[in-house]
Order: C-alpha cells, then sequence, then structure tokens
C-alpha cells in the first residue's frame, strides 16, 4: 500500500510512495511545515520485509528516509512528535510477523525510542520502564505540557486466543520529564495487540483513555473505568477535541460515537456507508434474498427487490 497525500481536504490524493510499507501504525506532520512527515510502518507482516520502521520526508513525500530500522521482522507502530518541540520525537518499534496459523507479536526488537533532532537519530528509552521483551507500545503527550508523556506496554503472560493475557504485566506508564524516567501507574492493558492505544485529554493531564474496551482514568491512569456502552465493543481510537473536552468522538468495529459528556454517552452515526462482509449468498425465491455476514457485527438479509405502491416490483 503506497502513501498518499492531498492538499484539498480530501477531495483528491496523490501517491507518494512507499508502496511496500504496506501496514501503517501512525503518521505524524511537523506541526508548521506540513512538508515533514514521519511514517510508522510495520511493512509486510507476512514476510521479512526491508520496508519496516520510521520514514521521514522533508519535501511532501517526494522522497523519503528510513531513519529508525530495526530488522526485517520489527517495523515501527507508534510515532508522536512533541507539539511545542518538533525536534523531539518519539516512536515505538515492534516485532511482529503473521501466518495463515497465527503470529508472534513481539520481541527483543520492540522497544521505546526518542529523538532529539527531529527523528534523524533515535536512542532507546529505559529508565524506569520493565526489563524483558515487549509487545506493542502507544504513545501519547499531553497538549498542554509536553513534558508529561504517557506510554502503554504490551507484557504479560498466559497469551491467549482472545489476544489477552491470564496476567497483565507492563501496562501504562507516565513521565515527566519528556520521556527520560518512567513512573509506572498501572497494569491496565487488556487486549493490547489489538487495543494499545492510550489518549491522554488534551486539557486534563489526569484524564487518560484506552482503548478495547473503551475506558478511561481520572487520576493519571492508576485506575480505569470501562463503561457500559450502547456502541460496538471492539474499540479502535478515540479523539478528544482540544477546544472542549467534553466531546468525543470514537471510532469502533460497529462505525462512529460522538459524544458530548467525555464518554458516558453516545449518539451513533449510521449514515456512513463502511462495513465489512465476510460472505454473500442468494436464495431461490421470487425475488430472490441476499444473505451476508458482517465483520464483528451479525448476519443480515434482504430482498432483492421491493415493491411500488402500485404493487409493480422494482428488479433493478
Amino acid at each position: 500500500m503506497a502513501r498518499s497525500s492531498c492538499a484539498d481536504a480530501g477531495k483528491t490524493w496523490t501517491n507518494v510512495g512507499l508502496r511496500e510499507s504496506r501496514h501503517i501504525g501512525r503518521i505524524a506532520t511537523h506541526p508548521a511545515n506540513p512538508d515533514i512527515v514521519w511514517v510508522a510502518a510495520m511493512g509486510n507482516l507476512f514476510a521479512p520485509s526491508r520496508e519496516r520502521g520510521l520514514f521521514k520526508t522533508t519535501d511532501g513525500g517526494k522522497t523519503w528516509r528510513n531513519t529508525l530500522y530495526v530488522d526485517e521482522d520489527t517495523g515501527v507502530v507508534d510515532v508522536a512528535v512533541d507539539p511545542g518541540d518538533p525536534s523531539i520525537v518519539y516512536a515505538a518499534s515492534h516485532q511482529r510477523r503473521r501466518a495463515a496459523w497465527g503470529f508472534h507479536g513481539g520481541g527483543p526488537g520492540a522497544a521505546l525510542w526518542k529523538s532529539t533532532d527531529g527523528g534523524e537519530t533515535f536512542r532507546k528509552l529505559t529508565n524506569g520502564l520493565p526489563s524483558g521483551e515487549y509487545g506493542r507500545i502507544g504513545i501519547s503527550i499531553y497538549r498542554k505540557d509536553p513534558r508529561i508523556v504517557y506510554v502503554c506496554i504490551e507484557q504479560g503472560s498466559g497469551y491467549n486466543a482472545s489476544t489477552e493475557y491470564a496476567v497483565y504485566e507492563a501496562g501504562v506508564f507516565r513521565s515527566e520529564d519528556k520521556g527520560e524516567s518512567w513512573k509506572h501507574m498501572s497494569n491496565w492493558n487488556p487486549r493490547p495487540t489489538y487495543g494499545s492505544q492510550i489518549m491522554v485529554d488534551p486539557s486534563d493531564d489526569q484524564r487518560v483513555y484506552m482503548e478495547n474496551p473503551f475506558s478511561f482514568s481520572d487520576d493519571g491512569g492508576k485506575t480505569f473505568k470501562a463503561p457500559p456502552q450502547s456502541l460496538h465493543g471492539d474499540d479502535r481510537y478515540v479523539w478528544v477535541d482540544p477546544k472542549d473536552s467534553r466531546h468525543l468522538i470514537k471510532a469502533d468495529d460497529g462505525g462512529v460515537g460522538i459524544s458530548y459528556d467525555r464518554g458516558l454517552k453516545w449518539l451513533y452515526v449510521s449514515s456512513l456507508p463502511v462495513s465489512q462482509w465476510y460472505r454473500v449468498a442468494v436464495d431461490m425465491q421470487k425475488p430472490f434474498w441476499v444473505y451476508g455476514g458482517l465483520q464483528d457485527n451479525g448476519s443480515w438479509a434482504g430482498p432483492s427487490a421491493t415493491p411500488y405502491s402500485s404493487g409493480v416490483l422494482n428488479d433493478d
């Protein structure tokens, strides 16, 4: 999958390369210069891949350089740029390989990295972080005071088919000195390979969100609450309005939800024409019916034709 860019609010797109980067963890843009972009690329997850790592462009995607490369099995899954000092860039490497029968979701290639020269060179961050091998890592910088950084780190024992651990380790960490030292806040990180997405409220450094399930903390990550919700349970990402942190938008496997009370109640957006169909079949009725199975959203059926008010069937 190649990277694309647009300059007209998404109406048209231009291919800008990185064709073999395939799976992208995150894209970060320089806060003052949109031609400077960092791309966290996982590469081809099903084979050794040289196009893994963190890629940087300074000319709007005309040329790219791989500035953080670990090995052919390790990509970069997250990148975050200090909003007050874009020379500071954080990146999370993730060792991951897939096969038809399963996957490896961690290893010695996984680490948290920091750059102080705009992502040209990186060093590992370890002070206060756990020893041993990691899985996926998520990063979030507090907008009002970028000295405060949160990460969630996948680590545990008793991994199962639901992509959870019988025993949680690692979890949520907080830094108050731009990543130079870390404090362990809690081991909260359910379904980490799916949901290691951490987000600190841009207006409140104690309010921290985690995904899958959607959950939040009001004490800096020490404790989390996963409130009941009417939306789909496979949560993927939450956006917090920087001008009004009561306003959230959540993406999940069922679509998009909008909240105006920090995630206690949601408005479900059902008008988006997006869904993932696994299989479609028809029967022999007249008019015939169409059946299909949706990703995580049950099985659906409907007639291929509907009657006009005159009673004539529409077979288009």
